[in-house]
């Protein structure tokens, strides 16, 4: 083989790692689109960390849906499929409260607007995850 060749060869196993599927890499990025057990799609917005409460941070994972927030079942249904996605980063990023909030797709040409809705999610004493149902913190804005 000559110089050119094992070059070639190097840059191509160098690059492989770079290259690993989605689904050995960790956490939700922004723009990903998942595919729900229900079989609907959601786009994440963005994942990042937030302090919604005197000191209190969560990360706040931010998505796109289909659905009107007046459609508060479905909507509901499709926040907790959301949500095993995205309790894999929380728990990975050490916090105890995290924010899913669904985020209505703009409607509008020359001015957009968009509704998006708001869910707590809080790690209890004994660990498990539990959803709250706090009408002040899922305010329709």
């Amino acid at each position: 083989m000559n110089r050119r060749t094992l070059l070639i060869l190097f840059l191509g196993f160098a690059a492989l790692p770079l290259t690993a599927p989605r689904s050995l890499a960790v956490g939700l990025a922004e723009n990903e689109t998942l595919k729900l057990p229900t079989g609907r799609t959601v786009k994440v917005l963005s994942v990042s960390k937030v302090e919604y409460s005197k000191g209190v941070m969560a990360l706040m994972i931010r998505y796109q849906t289909t659905l009107s927030v007046d459609e508060r079942k479905a909507l509901s249904q499709e926040v907790d499929e959301v949500w095993k996605f995205a309790v894999k980063d929380v728990e990975h990023y050490g916090y105890n409260q995290a924010i899913i909030s669904s985020n209505e797709v703009p409607k509008g040409i020359f001015v957009t607007a968009s509704h998006m809705l708001n869910f707590l999610f809080e790690k209890g004493p004994d660990g498990k995850w539990i959803r709250l149902n706090r009408a002040d913190f899922m305010a329709v804005e």
